[in-house]
């Protein structure tokens, strides 16, 4: 069998090559019929660099706060999964947890407003929760990309000293909107589970919110343990206040729609 043929110049860019990748554009070189052996080697190595940066980067994720940003903002790149594309992966995973779980058995209230069609589209929701959850399932991604930047806008406003441009902190938002969206699917699935002591685990997940802020933000940016907690104090509620709002929102949204 005839051994495959590399091109003496890279097939993307045409740049002469020196070695097995080509120094301009990155692209490795292939032969233009590769073998089976070609097609094994190729799968295998995507497999295990895939896999390695994916472990590794949920375990900083998880258990280093802050590393991740701190590496990506020091120029250590490519031993991790890219923030914007962690952050797809973690928000993929909470909205698909939350689409496979029942629907909620909250009710919305109509006060302060004399409106009966208003009144009716509340009573309407109230009897298939479905309505409101499809649409918290729509909107509140969308939403996200309000609120995102917006909890960057509050880190920069109280850690602008230690760094000047807005783009830091927002790859900062994006790494702890990613650890809230794993923290937030083990929270919709552990809910299935109808034991008393679940809702206590339940609670203990989103009291890890505040110091897993705490850390990051001491990680990335320094400062005392006691600054840093009183900071953790200030920006986690108002931000949540926010979150609460955008909730508000997408509720009276669907309930004007359905006037």
């Amino acid at each position: 069998m005839e051994a495959a043929a590399y091109p003496a110049g890279c097939l993307n860019c045409g740049t002469e090559l020196r070695g097995k990748w080509c120094a301009q554009c990155g692209q490795r070189a292939t032969p233009l019929r590769p073998t089976l052996h070609e097609l094994l080697h190729e799968a295998a190595h995507e497999l295990s660099h895939l896999d390695g940066k994916i472990v590794r980067t949920i375990k900083l994720l998880l258990f280093k706060p802050g590393e991740l940003t701190r590496e990506f903002l020091s120029g250590v790149r490519v031993r991790s999964v890219s923030p914007i594309r962690l952050y797809l992966i973690c928000s993929l995973l909470f909205f698909g947890a939350m689409s496979l779980l029942p629907a909620g058995k909250g009710r919305i209230k109509v006060s302060g407003v004399n409106d009966p069609k208003l009144t009716q589209a509340a009573e309407r929701v109230n009897k298939n929760p479905e309505i409101l959850e499809h649409a918290f399932q729509t909107a509140f991604p969308k939403a996200m990309f309000i609120l995102m930047p917006l909890f960057a806008l509050i880190v920069f406003a109280f850690y602008w000293r230690a760094e000047r441009m807005y783009v830091p902190h927002f790859y900062f938002a994006v790494h702890f909107h990613a650890f809230a969206f794993v923290l937030l699917a083990a929270y919709e699935v552990i809910g299935l589970m109808h034991a008393w002591h679940m809702r206590l685990v339940r609670l203990l997940l989103l009291l890890v919110l505040f110091p897993y802020l705490g850390i990051a933000l001491r990680r990335v940016y320094g400062g005392s343990r006691w600054m840093t907690a009183l900071k953790t104090a200030a920006i986690l509620p108002v931000y949540l206040g926010l979150v609460l709002v955008a909730m508000g929102i997408i509720a009276l949204i669907t309930l004007l729609r359905l006037r």
